[in-house]
């Protein structure tokens, strides 16, 4: 099961910036207000994987599998942090 936490990590990170947008795009529309909360929801996102990719990098390996789980983690963190990036910024340059 933590296996499973781990490899996900990054990926439910992503949706849950996701769904958080959403909600501030639904509820604030176009507002000055919208786009604060967009920045700071997106810093918010930016740093907690930030974090979890440093907490990963610091685990020690104990077999190979354990170094393929974290690599693989280790990239989809990576990929999570690019795609809240690429969702958060249309809405502060717009």
């Amino acid at each position: 099961m933590r296996a499973w936490a781990i490899f996900l990590a990054g990926l439910i990170l992503w949706a849950v910036h996701f769904l958080a947008l959403y909600i501030v795009a639904s509820v604030f529309l176009t507002t000055p207000l919208a786009r604060i909360l967009t920045l700071l929801i997106t810093a918010l996102c930016l740093g907690a994987a930030t974090l979890l990719f440093l907490r990963l990098r610091a685990v020690q390996d104990r077999s190979e599998l354990d170094r393929w789980m974290k690599r693989v983690a280790q990239a989809g963190i990576g990929l999570a942090g690019v795609a809240i990036l690429w969702q958060g910024l249309p809405a502060l340059l717009v």
